[in-house]
C-alpha cells in the first residue's frame, strides 16, 4: 500500500472514531462535568483526597465475541480490554499531567519515566467506571454496539498527585 493511501484510510478511520456514538462522552457525569484527571473515589468524586486518577480508553471486543455475535460477550471483552489495554497509558498520562509545570521538577521528561516505569510495578489493577459502545448497533443483536468500546478507567494511587510529585523530587535529587 502506498504511503499517501495509508495516510487517507488512517485519517478515515480516525474520523469514524472520532464521529461514532454521539451524545455524551463517557468521561461525563450527568450534569456534563469532566473528571478526566485527579478525582475521588468512583462513588463519590468529588471527594477529597484526590487520590484516583481517570482517563477515558478505546477498546475493541475480541474477534471471537463479534464472530459469535455474541452482545454480552461483546461488551464484556470490549470492557476488559479498556481497563487491561489502558494501564500503560494511564500511567504515562498520570504521571506526564502531574509533573507538567510541577515546581521542583526540573527534569520532567526523564524523570516521568522513572515513574512510569515504578509506578507500573506498584499498580495492582486499573478499574472502570463506566462504558459506552460506540460501534453501530446491529437491532437483532443486543449490547452489538459494544463491538468499540469508549470507557473511563481509573487507578489509586495513595497520596494523590502529592505523592508523585514528591517521588520525581526524589529520583531527580538521586540524580
Amino acid at each position: 500500500m502506498s504511503k499517501m493511501k495509508a495516510i487517507l484510510l488512517f485519517t478515515m478511520l480516525m474520523g469514524v472514531v472520532v464521529g461514532c456514538g454521539g451524545g455524551k462522552s463517557a468521561a461525563e457525569l450527568e450534569n456534563g462535568q469532566q473528571f478526566e484527571g485527579w478525582r475521588g473515589p468512583p462513588d463519590d468524586l468529588n471527594k477529597k483526597p484526590h487520590e484516583y486518577f481517570y482517563m477515558k480508553h478505546a477498546a475493541r471486543a475480541s474477534q471471537r465475541a463479534i464472530d459469535r455475535k455474541s452482545g454480552a460477550m461483546m461488551q464484556s471483552t470490549c470492557t476488559e480490554a479498556a481497563a487491561l489495554q489502558g494501564k500503560g497509558n494511564l500511567m504515562r498520562k498520570m504521571i506526564g499531567e502531574t509533573l507538567t509545570g510541577a515546581s521542583g521538577v526540573a527534569d520532567g521528561e526523564s524523570t516521568g519515566s522513572v515513574l512510569v516505569s515504578e509506578y507500573t510495578g506498584k499498580i495492582k489493577g486499573v478499574s472502570t467506571k463506566e462504558c459506552k459502545g460506540l460501534a453501530q448497533a446491529d437491532p437483532q443483536i443486543p449490547y452489538s454496539d459494544y463491538k468499540e468500546c469508549e470507557c473511563v478507567i481509573f487507578s489509586r494511587i495513595e497520596g494523590g498527585k502529592d505523592a508523585i510529585i514528591a517521588r520525581a523530587k526524589e529520583v531527580e535529587g538521586s540524580k
